[in-house]
């Protein structure tokens, strides 16, 4: 028998680079990776490992579909912040996002061989907190508002969809320059600077170089019994408090987490300030994140958590690279 395809948007990416990593080790499927630019150096090594990558735009339907050509799952990641940092505001990149969450939903209803759907997406701030406390939060918005048209534009292709919702990215420490700590003048000090309470927990994805694909096998081995539902890609709970003293511990960098307002830290950052403030207003609100029936547990898709990697199995060998010096 043939090996069955996933299609993986977003393969160069974390989301899609973790679910590469996974999914070409499982047996009895095929990785076909899908970019906008398959001779970039990142497509370039996949094809090097044998895995087939294939040209398609976002913007394009047509591309997508003759992607997803013969496929039986796609995993479906859209990114917002590529046009947020390219000058578009924060409303402009929702809705860039949220046609090509429909562009690829519209693509998957049409081919005929899809069996699995996974979007990736987050729950709606402006929805579950707009009335109550002003708050939205776009990047997480208009992928939700994804959520809603596939239920009510295309239901064949809701029946048989998984929604994930990714918590926090530790590497973020690493590579984001928002969140990265830096060293203090003359104290021997590290300090990171958030718009948040150190204290507030969050939900962790772990390492997305594995994570993302841990959950993407376990969702489709699950089958009918993801369909409709909605998975948290997440295992720990943590504050920043509590990850800056494990980076702390790790690193042997003295460093300590200061909170300001939301207004300093758009003051410094911009609008990618503004919205990393709400994104983490919204998580201090909503502890944890939605879990109701609609949801199906860690446990339930059979996550074996000595297979995921945390926090500090995460920031471990980014430290052992130097990534901190």
């Amino acid at each position: 028998m043939a090996d069955k395809i996933i299609a993986v948007t977003g393969a160069t990416g974390a989301q899609g680079g973790g679910v590469v990593n996974i999914m070409k080790k499982t047996p009895g499927w095929k990785v076909r990776a899908v970019t906008r630019n398959p001779s970039g150096d990142a497509a370039k090594k996949l094809s090097a490992e044998g895995i087939e990558v294939v040209a398609a735009d976002f913007n394009d339907e047509a591309s997508l579909i003759k992607a997803f050509e013969g496929v039986t799952a796609v995993f479906a990641v859209t990114n917002w912040w590529e046009s947020l940092f390219t000058g578009k505001s924060q409303h402009e990149s929702g809705a860039i996002e949220e046609a090509h969450g429909m562009n690829l939903a519209l693509a998957a209803s049409k081919t005929p061989t899809l069996q699995h759907y996974l979007w990736s997406t987050q729950p709606s701030s402006r929805t579950r907190f707009f009335a109550s406390h002003g708050l939205e939060t776009p990047h997480m918005d208009y992928k939700a508002r994804v959520d809603a048209r596939i239920k009510a534009e295309l239901p064949a292709l809701a029946a048989k969809t998984t929604y994930l919702y990714f918590g926090y990215y530790p590497q973020n420490i690493a590579y984001f320059p928002l969140l990265k700590p830096f060293a203090y003048p003359g104290t021997g000090q590290h300090i990171q600077i958030l718009a948040t309470d150190p204290k507030a927990k969050i939900l962790l994805a772990g390492d997305m170089g594995v994570n993302p694909g841990v959950w993407t096998r376990q969702v489709l081995a699950a089958g009918e019994k993801a369909f409709g539902k909605y998975a948290n890609v997440a295992l720990e709970r943590w504050s920043f408090e509590e990850m800056m003293a494990k980076w702390s511990e790790i690193t042997g960098k003295k460093g300590a987490v200061v909170q300001v307002s939301e207004a300093e830290w758009t003051s410094f950052w911009g609008p990618a300030g503004t919205e990393l403030a709400w994104q983490f207003k919204f998580g201090e609100l909503c502890d944890p994140w939605e879990a109701g029936p609609d949801h199906i547990s860690a446990e339930e898709l059979g996550i074996d958590e000595s297979e995921v990697v945390g926090f500090e199995g995460t920031i471990t060998p980014l430290a052992k690279a130097g990534l901190f010096d």
